[in-house]
């Protein structure tokens, strides 16, 4: 396959305790690759799933997730050019991941790019539970903390270019902006987290779509049942980022539960309204808001 040609080099570089933005150069994307950019717990490993089985035929994929579809610009304890052997040792399209904004990566002819979003406060709970699965949380990260300190934080902590691992509600409006208001990519592919929940056929028949792939009926269902959230949780070291090294106290509870609306019946009507100002003031178009908190209504 051939390369994909560079349009447009980044414009901001973003670091975190995990973002490593000098990992991009180990990438040497080919016409057809497909990058999925979200911020965290927003469906990433279940959208490359979908992706990678749609692009391997709905059959079993040849190696782990995260070796045939890794967290690019992330160091997770594997050498980048371990990471680059295995991206190049593919013979086909390929899918990749990253949870940096879209000014934080180049752009290239050719190569699909997925976004997807959740609401915010769907995030915030479903960052707490993932939190507490960590072996090894460290004690300063505020999704960590008692619900109460939790949420002020997320609600109106900062974020900054050099903590791109700063999980927040600025964080994630800062990563809406930079993907998908900036016209940077004027062939977004755009999904919601809660659509695909409420149809995960029809979530793999758009995903098909939208990375090109002419997809019959007995190729969704055999995409949707290999990319069910069941399937996925029996197998779950085969899925997540660093399965199977004690990272997660738990593999299978890396998967969220799979629902939306976490929050009600547990903030108060003072926390939703320091919410809904703060998220208006990070993103003033109404109808950008009403995307991530009300998708297909």
């Amino acid at each position: 396959m051939t390369d994909a040609v560079l349009l447009a080099p980044a414009e901001r570089i973003y670091r975190g305790t995990m973002t490593r933005p000098e990992r991009w150069a180990g990438w040497r994307p080919r016409r057809g690759d497909v990058l999925v950019t979200t911020p965290s717990k927003c469906g990433t490993t279940w959208t490359q799933t979908m992706v990678a089985h749609l692009l391997h035929g709905g059959g079993d994929l040849p190696d782990k997730l995260p070796v045939i579809s890794p967290w690019i610009d992330a160091d997770l304890g594997v050498p980048a050019d371990e990471v680059t052997r295995a991206l190049d040792a593919q013979t086909g399209r390929r899918v990749v991941k990253t949870h940096t904004p879209a000014d934080g990566f180049p752009v290239w002819d050719g190569v699909t790019v997925i976004a997807v979003y959740r609401h915010p406060l769907d995030m915030f709970f479903s960052l707490r539970k993932h939190t507490a699965n960590r072996t090894n949380a460290p004690s300063d990260d505020p999704t960590g903390w008692p619900l109460p300190q939790s949420f002020h934080a997320f609600v109106h902590n900062p974020m900054t270019p050099e903590d791109l691992g700063q999980d927040n509600l600025e964080s994630m409006t800062l990563h809406y902006r930079r993907t998908v208001q900036s016209g940077r990519l004027p062939d977004l592919k755009l999904f919601h987290y809660a659509d695909m929940i409420r149809d995960p056929r029809r979530a793999v028949q758009d995903l098909a779509l939208a990375i090109g792939i002419d997809a019959d009926n007995a190729l969704i269902d055999r995409v949707t049942q290999a990319a069910s959230f069941g399937e996925m949780k029996a197998k779950a070291a085969d899925f997540v980022p660093v399965g199977g090294t004690g990272f997660w106290k738990s593999d299978k509870d890396f998967f969220d539960s799979a629902s939306s609306r976490k929050w009600e019946g547990v903030l108060s009507d003072g926390d939703l309204a320091q919410y809904r100002q703060r998220l208006a003031d990070l993103l003033p178009d109404a109808t950008a808001r009403d995307f991530l908190e009300h998708p297909g209504e």
